[in-house]
C-alpha cells in the first residue's frame, strides 16, 4: 500500500512521466489518496480554465480515497510536534498526509519539499517519485 499525495496527484493528471513509471514499476501495489490531497486536485482541475473535473475523477479512478478523522487531525499535530524546529513548517494538508500514512503504517509517495525533507522523513515514511 501506498499514500499518494497531491502533488503526485497533480503530476499525474498532468501526464508527467514519473508518475506513470512509479505506477506501472508497482502495478500490485494499492493506492490510497488521503481526502485533503485528493481534494487539492479536483480543486485544481476545477480551477483551471481548461480543467474538467469529472475527466479527473475518472482519471482517478484506480486509487481510493482515504477520509480523514478527527484522530488524523491529531496525528498531524503530533507529527509536526516530532519534526520540530528543525524541519519545514507542516501545513495543515502536509500534516494530514503524512498522518495518513502513519495511520496505515504505508510510505507517503511526494515531490513535496515539506513531505520529502530529511527532518519529515526521520519521522514519516516518504518515498520521492521522481529523481
Amino acid at each position: 500500500m501506498k499514500v499518494l499525495d497531491a502533488t503526485f496527484l497533480i503530476d499525474y493528471l498532468n501526464a508527467v512521466d514519473a508518475t506513470a513509471e512509479y505506477l506501472l514499476a508497482r502495478d500490485d501495489e494499492r493506492f490510497i489518496f488521503p481526502a485533503p490531497a485528493y481534494a487539492e486536485a479536483l480543486v485544481g482541475e476545477g480551477n483551471d480554465p481548461d480543467g474538467d473535473v469529472a475527466e479527473a475523477k475518472a482519471d482517478l479512478s484506480w486509487g481510493e480515497v482515504y477520509e480523514t478523522r478527527e484522530e488524523t487531525a491529531e496525528l498531524a499535530g503530533e507529527i509536526a510536534d516530532e519534526v520540530g524546529p528543525e524541519g519545514p513548517f507542516l501545513a495543515g494538508m502536509d500534516g494530514l498526509i503524512a498522518a495518513v500514512g502513519r495511520e496505515l503504517h504505508a510510505p507517503v509517495v511526494s515531490d513535496d519539499g515539506d513531505l520529502t525533507h530529511e527532518e519529515t522523513k526521520k519521522v514519516v515514511e516518504v518515498e520521492e517519485y521522481r529523481d
